[in-house]
């Protein structure tokens, strides 16, 4: 395995680029999936997302982290797609609805769920929102967040725990 895929990729190394994938690709699939709730389009991003990588592997910055990179562009790429099939003419993919008409009142109770879990997010402290946002944003594993924040496995998932604890928290209190 290469030491630095940054510095390869950015000469055009394929075997790099291969390389990279094969470690990369089930984990981005993952965390895609997180965002579009839908498999087949996941797969679709992360597709797009190694072929943007490609395309702008010439301006790739070898000192900075090619996972957070991919995640980066993975995320980006995932929340295109949620805005184009809000937009889109079916909206079954996106709310999973048979009727396949979601109702102005779902539409805004989703909006809202969706902006006071990010409020609440935002008022865990910072070294548990980190942990959170890397296990439930940028599938990392446990290990790798210990690693990334210089903690113990075991302190992590007390981090993570807590996090779950408190949002389950506010967000029934939302529905009551």
């Amino acid at each position: 395995m290469f030491a630095n895929w940054g510095e390869h990729i950015r000469n055009s190394g394929q075997r790099a680029f291969s390389e990279l994938f094969n470690v990369m690709h089930a984990p981005l699939l993952r965390y895609a999936e997180r965002f579009t709730g839908n498999r087949e389009a996941a797969r679709d991003v992360v597709q797009d997302a190694f072929l943007k990588l490609w395309q702008v592997r010439a301006t790739i910055d070898p000192k900075r982290s090619l996972k957070s990179l991919m995640y980066t562009i993975v995320r980006n790429l995932s929340l295109n797609y949620i805005r184009s099939a809000r937009n889109a003419s079916d909206p079954l993919p996106l709310y999973g609805i048979d009727d396949g008409n979601p109702s102005a009142a779902m539409r805004l109770d989703a909006s809202m769920r969706e902006k006071y879990i990010k409020q609440f997010i935002d008022e865990l402290p910072p070294r548990r929102r980190e942990a959170f946002v890397l296990s439930r944003f940028h599938g990392l594993t446990h290990a790798e967040i210990a690693k990334e924040m210089n903690l113990t496995s075991r302190t992590v998932n007390t981090h993570i725990v807590l996090a779950l604890r408190y949002l389950r928290g506010r967000l029934g209190g939302l529905d009551s």
